[in-house]
């Protein structure tokens, strides 16, 4: 991977099907949730180098959304194609401080703000984030630009 790509956001491109919305073609709210969980799994395996289905199955270690807040711009409707921009705004020693931005051909339609906690699976308690893992997202954070219009006029 280049440096240019290093610097930007890791991102999944969602077509917007049928599945995902309402009978007026919208996308119903609940799904862009369903697509942040995506974003955030395939974010740990392609640019953490952390397996997200051995982090859950083999190291038991699970990662519950604590708290999301979620800015709805515009709707995003039936046959539109959704990127979903993730950023690490910052990590502690059990939890990561995510950013995500929807657009639809660089027009923003959602941002949101969410906060996910590593938990063992057994016992439901937060656990300290992997060393390995703690590399990969010291490297994420230093190297990927947020894009301006990530966190919109009203938190500017």
């Amino acid at each position: 991977m280049s440096n240019e790509e290093l610097s930007k956001p890791f991102s999944l491109k969602i077509p917007i099907r049928f599945t995902h919305t309402d009978p007026a073609g919208f996308v119903f709210f609940p799904r862009y949730f369903e697509m942040f969980q995506a974003v955030a799994e395939d974010w740990f395996t392609h640019r953490l180098d952390t397996r997200f289905a051995d982090m859950v199955l083999v190291q038991e270690i699970g990662q519950p959304t604590a708290h999301i807040d979620c800015q709805f711009v515009k709707p995003c409707r039936l046959g539109e194609e959704l990127k979903l921009a993730l950023v690490l705004e910052k990590f502690g020693t059990s939890s990561l401080d995510l950013r995500f931005l929807g657009t639809v051909e660089g027009e923003v339609r959602l941002r949101a703000h969410s906060i996910q906690v590593l938990v063992s699976m057994s016992s439901g308690r937060p656990l300290p984030i992997p060393d390995k893992l703690c590399l990969h997202l010291e490297a994420y954070q230093s190297t990927v630009i947020p894009p301006e219009n990530l966190l919109g006029e009203a938190r500017r």
